[in-house]
């Protein structure tokens, strides 16, 4: 883990927010399975963990929290002595953004996480429906009719939570890059395309531009 994550670095010090994806090769951020898992492997897997492991936040989608089946956010025996070097709390705190609070409070990535989640909703909602989301998460409600990313990042920032990574879905990157509060692209590319696999063949970088080729997997 500790190779994999030295290729992620953090910022010694200071705010900087991470957009973290993994898309396959016909630009799908979903696979067969409806969610990311299909897209993803091992190798992904690792990347994700390295990179929460060093986060004060990761912000995700309501639709993705339901999707992905997202776990509890645990301290980690591993991670505890470099994170607590840097001065980071024991886990990263889960951030979900919610326009309609229909949310499955039910979850164990509610009731079991390490520290209390946060959910960043609009206005508008009547005191029940808040009063309910607020016995299973700390609730932050924006001043407009959506959540605005550098809204959102200033109510981080004021919780010292200042390493950010944003795991999507696609219309809260798109959203996220959109406001320009974008440090670092962390893109995993997938050799898979609908039902088929790829190999990647061919890898070079010029100009800015990262060129790929990837060949059809055939068996037997």
């Amino acid at each position: 883990m500790n190779d994999v994550a030295s290729h992620y670095p953090w910022p010694a010090s200071g705010r900087y927010v991470r957009a973290m994806m993994v898309m396959g090769l016909d630009g799908a951020t979903v696979g067969p399975d409806g969610g990311s898992r299909s897209l993803s492997g091992p190798a992904d897997l690792a990347a994700l963990l390295a990179i929460r492991s060093h986060s004060d936040a990761v912000v995700i989608g309501a639709e993705t929290l339901r999707v992905e089946r997202y776990k509890p956010f645990r301290a980690k025996p591993e991670f505890q002595e470099s994170r607590a070097a840097r001065g980071l709390d024991v886990a990263p705190r889960l951030v979900i953004v919610s326009a309609s609070l229909k949310l499955p409070w039910e979850e164990p990535v509610f009731t079991e996480s390490a520290l209390r989640p946060l959910v960043a909703t609009v206005a508008g909602h009547d005191a029940a429906w808040l009063d309910r989301a607020r016995e299973h998460a700390e609730v932050l409600v924006a001043p407009g009719a959506r959540v605005e990313p550098a809204w959102l990042l200033d109510e981080l920032y004021g919780r010292r939570l200042h390493r950010i990574v944003c795991e999507g879905g696609r219309g809260l990157l798109e959203s996220f890059a959109a406001a320009g509060v974008i440090d670092e692209w962390d893109v995993t590319l997938s050799g898979i395309a609908g039902d088929t696999r790829f190999d990647l063949a061919d890898t070079r970088e010029q100009d800015g531009f990262l060129f790929t080729r990837f060949t059809r997997r055939h068996h037997g």
